[in-house]
């Protein structure tokens, strides 16, 4: 007969305590569910949208790239580009030289002032061509030529007025359909088929709240919304390459037929797409091909006399990859708070653990002398943690792939212009939600529970556990009794305040985020008007008409200007400087000492000076984006009255600089609307709205999940402050008990036990607001610094308060659960747990 093998009667030890304190356990299962279901519903939403997109780049016929020209290009021309050899500029600037030069002198009439004229041009081409050549290394011997397919994706910037209102509520860049490239993904309704239909930007319908159905008015022409689009090469709405931040909102952009597009008013923008013939492997590929196109394009536009107004390459675009981008960060991000939070618990675990094995150092050290090994109590005393973190997890990843997903989906498709997807089983989020939590957990614990079990049987039933043997108690200050007693229960319970700081300490960081970016937003969008030294920037095509004559205006409001773009390079951002010459007295641009500035001296504003710690007596290089030409400026003061990144000049100080005529002026600025100027005459205008549309977006995207992120906060603070004290007030049952005994009342134990953790929750509490507001500045900073413009990261004194009163409410719900905990402990605890 075979012998029935004796099951470990410890197992049975282990449904017992899970039922036994099934408060703490379901309270850390439930922490650890939300947080495991969360992120493994954000891992994904991202994998499955992330392979969407990634379909999409030959499915909906992504570009590889764009450039626009200042005119049309004719067949010629962009069969020269696609080739993608280089043009010969030098033999261009020379032939161009001599025509003008036969025009204005004849070389047989004068022979010898001809050829001394010719030899003067000759050297200055040469010095020209030697700038050019150096800065956009026009004869590296390294050029490969790179053969592309050209397609036109002509657009036109129209007003928008979707409410039919009579105003214009924002931009509606409106595309001609096409089938070559950049297609759009139908989420609802269908494609335009006649000249008054438009298909518009689902996630701007959205947010606008346009439906397939409703009429919107472009640039006063009334179309009928046929359908609901997100375009490939739009997945965020940004208006320019170089804005920090996209703008559902005052942006969109629009399909309509041939027929509607030639309808339409507005400045048709000459843009070109390109897809490479043969395809990159990677995105160093990209950029590899790129900078050998770009050599070509530029010699091949230069030489047909045309000028390049923009050139954008796939992989530097943000309307492409900023979705893309902020998805895979979001993953990061998602992971590293998980692990921090499991982390976390793990030492709320082996503290409780530790705790534990002290209450039961007797029935261990029996266990240990009947025969039991070290291995068995180790795996005993471990198995609670790795059945709970187990369990949550599971549970956790298929809430993830239900109801999470979901939840994060829908964050997405609020911010971006994503097209459809399906859900994919996701490997790495169940090794990253499932086997990594575990893994932590069993990791903190074993350490704690292998160094917990090195004493012998005999120090386990004699509860000689310390390492330290002190002889004397700390001697404490001559308080009273009752303060003396609180902080030996302080002193006694220093490693569990320390975990607890470390959770409220996180918390603060993301209270920080919380509080700190709607006030951030708040700040300025209600102090935009103290930012922006005018109303009205309109920035002209050119000062002069087609006829020859100055572009004027009746508005008294006008005040002539000159502004350009410059960059300024770093390693992180080739960022877009703005390069303003004022008029002196300007009305706008309060400078008192501006006509006294000399030489290259010039005024920046506080954004710019802010973000590059630029001050006084420094010097700024900027550089022209296509030209080789560089310019230095020296930092003669701080202009506090512009929220943009610029640099101030005198008028006489830019025509100098940038040699222009005198008389010559780039556009006007105006408190008021200038009406008197024609349209296809004004290049942009700049407003409030560019001012504010980073701030407008962010807060649409992000504002009402910050409030539900502070109610997670509190909800967080609650739990890690319910599970320690838990421990503080467990550990001191005994002693509890015994002052029941003595008479005490449950008020006056519930003063000493409670009154010393709230002190030192308090302490901790001001700490952490403070160190997760300079931490949150830090990273908001780095995190800024790689966007175009500025928004330094702002709270204000009640938002301090804010922070410190939700961790406090957290606090102050667990301390009512403390109460009743302390109330229930029995006066004869002390008595039958007498060694």
């Amino acid at each position: 007969m075979k012998k029935k093998k004796i099951k470990n009667p410890l197992i049975r030890r282990i449904p017992r305590e899970l039922l036994g304190d099934w408060k703490k356990y379901l309270v850390v299962a439930l922490f650890l569910i939300l947080t495991i279901g969360f992120v493994s519903g954000m891992y994904v939403a991202n994998e499955s949208m992330l392979i969407a997109a990634n379909e999409g780049v030959t499915k909906y016929k992504l570009e590889d790239g764009h450039f626009e020209l200042d005119k049309k290009a004719d067949e010629t021309l962009l069969t020269a580009i696609e080739t993608g050899t280089k043009a010969d500029v030098k033999k261009y600037y020379l032939d161009k030289a001599k025509k003008e030069l036969d025009e204005k002198l004849d070389e047989k009439a004068y022979p010898e002032a001809y050829d001394e004229a010719w030899d003067k041009i000759v050297e200055e081409i040469d010095d020209k061509y030697a700038d050019a050549e150096e800065k956009y290394e026009l004869n590296d011997p390294d050029f490969t030529e790179v053969p592309v397919q050209v397609y036109e994706n002509f657009f036109r910037n129209e007003e928008e007025d979707y409410n039919n209102d009579g105003e214009a509520e924002g931009t509606i860049r409106v595309y001609a359909k096409n089938d070559n490239v950049d297609l759009a993904c139908l989420l609802d309704g269908a494609f335009p088929e006649k000249a008054d239909e438009i298909a518009i930007d689902r996630m701007h319908a959205d947010n606008v709240g346009v439906k397939v159905g409703d009429e919107i008015s472009v640039s006063g022409q009334r179309f009928k919304v046929v359908g609901l689009i997100a375009y490939v090469n739009y997945a965020t709405l940004h208006e320019k390459s170089t804005d920090m931040m996209f703008d559902a909102i005052k942006f969109d952009v629009a399909m309509v037929t041939q027929e509607g597009f030639d309808s339409l008013h507005k400045t048709v923008h000459y843009s070109y797409t390109w897809n490479y013939v043969d395809i990159p492997a990677d995105e160093v590929e990209q950029k590899a091909k790129s900078d050998d196109f770009m050599k070509a394009l530029l010699t091949q536009v230069v030489c047909d006399d045309k000028e390049l107004e923009d050139y954008m390459p796939r992989y530097a675009n943000p309307a492409i990859n900023f979705a893309t981008d902020d998805m895979g960060s979001d993953k990061a991000m998602g992971g590293v708070l998980l692990d921090i939070l499991i982390v976390i618990i793990a030492f709320i675990f082996a503290v409780t653990i530790s705790n534990t094995i002290v209450k039961e150092a007797s029935t261990i050290g029996t266990l240990r002398a009947s025969g039991y090994t070290r291995g068995e109590l180790v795996r005993h005393y471990i198995s609670m943690p790795v059945i709970v973190t187990l369990l949550a997890a599971c549970v956790g990843n298929i809430l993830g792939y239900t109801v999470f997903k979901n939840v994060v989906v829908g964050m997405y498709y609020n911010s971006y212009s994503l097209p459809t997807y399906q859900t994919v089983w996701n490997p790495d989020a169940f090794f990253k939600t499932t086997i990594i939590p575990v893994v932590l957990m069993l990791a903190v614990n074993l350490v704690v529970i292998i160094k917990m079990m090195r004493h012998t049987p005999l120090q386990f039933l004699r509860h000689d556990l310390k390492k330290t043997k002190r002889k004397k108690a700390m001697r404490l200050p001559k308080w009273s009794f009752l303060s003396r007693f609180r902080l030996r229960i302080m002193f006694q319970n220093v490693t569990n305040y320390l975990i607890l700081f470390v959770g409220i300490w996180f918390i603060g960081i993301m209270l920080a985020m919380a509080v700190g970016m709607p006030e951030t937003l708040d700040y300025y969008k209600s102090n935009v008007s103290d930012m922006m030294f005018t109303n009205y920037q309109y920035v002209l095509k050119s000062y002069e008409n087609e006829d020859g004559d100055i572009i004027t205006t009746g508005n008294k409001d006008a005040e002539k200007f000159n502004m350009t773009s410059l960059q300024h390079k770093s390693d992180t951002l080739d960022e877009e400087i703005s390069v303003y010459g004022i008029e002196d007295d300007s009305r706008y641009v309060k400078i008192s000492d501006l006509s006294a500035l000399k030489g290259n001296e010039a005024y920046i504003s506080a954004s710019y000076a802010d973000k590059y710690s630029l001050s006084v007596g420094d010097t700024v290089v900027l550089d022209e984006k296509y030209e080789n030409k560089q310019y230095e400026f020296e930092v003669a003061g701080i202009y506090d009255h512009s929220q943009t990144l610029a640099v101030f000049l005198s008028n006489e100080q830019y025509c100098e600089i940038f040699d222009m005529d005198s008389d010559a002026f780039t556009g006007y600025l105006s408190d008021s609307e200038i009406t008197d100027i024609d349209e296809d005459e004004i290049a942009t205008v700049i407003t409030e709205h560019d001012i504010t549309k980073m701030c407008d977006q962010l807060d649409h995207s992000m504002g009402s999940y910050m409030t539900y992120f502070q109610y997670l906060c509190i909800l967080l603070s609650a739990v890690l402050i319910y599970l320690l004290t838990k421990l503080i007030i467990e550990k001191n049952e005994n002693a509890i008990s015994m002052t029941k005994i003595l008479g005490y009342e449950n008020r006056e134990i519930a003063s000493l036990y409670l009154l010393s953790t709230t002190i030192v929750l308090v302490v901790i509490d001001v700490v952490s607001v403070i160190l997760g507001v300079v931490i949150m500045k830090a990273v908001w900073r780095i995190m800024l610094f790689s966007y175009s413009g500025w928004y330094a990261f702002r709270i204000s004194t009640m938002g301090y308060v804010k922070m410190f009163l939700f961790i406090l409410i957290g606090y102050l719900l667990v301390m009512v659960l403390d109460f009743r905990r302390i109330k229930r402990i029995p006066m004869d605890q002390a008595l039958k747990n007498v060694e």
